[in-house]
């Protein structure tokens, strides 16, 4: 039992170092322009069907995650304009169904493009495992994790020691204030965005090496990172982060202790308490 649990523990964190990554993307986007994008799950979808394309054509998906990254960043900054620069800085519930109803476009384009079959993209490392004594992860759930980890790393390293970070953070605290001093809001909150989206299509495209995709994985990976910010506190890539990981935990305990048909059962009760109780999550802070 205690092998088991331990195996159960070794493979939630690293299949919530990916949860974590597409959840900072979500954060990240609510951190600084108080945008609920609930289309960003079906931007980890495409990353992963951006996976299929290069297995497709004979490359390995792990060579194209900049390719990835640039393209999911581009039809981010293309949403945003379209659809959420009229609703930053204040999640309303039109800006809610605008989400909604965006992420349903690209479900059904991805339905159109791509058909509703499941599809695979395996990578150099997915028929591999590493063995630790009596446990054993897959190699490419191992590569997914730590291009996770390097992926959340930057991200805080731009946010807390580049001068663009510094913007980020100043028009994510007061919006008028930073525009006064001279700072284009427009233009950051649209870069904002795109990198957030960014990090959706680099998850997406770590997860499809060992996670199969179709059109409704988008909506099925959302309620994930929605409960991972949650947790971890909207606005809080650490934070986010974290969630994500502890997600991955509970749902492989879940799994082992109770039904992998029930994993996801724990998560919601967790989602529900840190709404009622802690709305800031564990690493959020207190917003208006």
């Amino acid at each position: 039992m205690l092998i088991s649990i331990a195996q159960a523990l070794l493979s939630g964190v690293l299949v919530g170092g990916v949860y974590g990554l597409l959840s900072i993307g979500f954060s990240l986007a609510f951190g600084v322009m108080r945008i609920v994008n609930f289309a960003h799950g079906d931007l980890v979808m495409y990353g992963m069907y951006a996976g299929v394309v290069s297995v497709s054509f004979g490359i390995d998906p792990l060579y194209i995650i900049p390719l990835s990254f640039l393209l999911m960043a581009l039809l981010g900054a293309i949403q945003y304009l379209l659809v959420f620069r009229r609703f930053v800085g204040r999640a309303t519930l039109q800006q809610l169904l605008a989400a909604i109803g965006l992420g349903l476009v690209l479900q059904m384009l991805a339905q159109i493009v791509f058909g509703a079959d499941t599809r695979a993209a395996p990578s150099m490392f997915s028929m591999r495992f590493v063995t630790i004594g009596p446990l054993f992860v897959s190699a490419a759930q191992v590569v997914a994790c730590c291009v996770a980890v390097l992926a959340t790393l930057i991200v805080e390293l731009l946010l807390l020691r580049t001068r663009w970070g510094k913007a980020v953070r100043a028009v994510a605290d007061d919006i008028e204030t930073a525009e006064i001093v001279g700072l284009s809001s427009q233009a950051i909150n649209i870069s904002a965005f795109a990198l957030a989206c960014g990090l959706a299509g680099i998850a997406g495209t770590v997860m499809v090496t060992y996670y199969p995709v179709d059109p409704s994985k988008g909506l099925l990976l959302m309620p994930i990172a929605i409960i991972a910010t949650t947790i971890g506190g909207l606005g809080s890539i650490r934070g986010s982060f974290l969630g994500g990981v502890f997600c991955g935990v509970v749902q492989q305990c879940t799994a082992l202790l109770w039904s992998s048909a029930l994993q996801d059962v724990p998560l919601y009760v967790l989602l529900l308490f840190f709404i009622a109780y802690r709305p800031t999550g564990m690493f959020g802070l207190r917003t208006e």
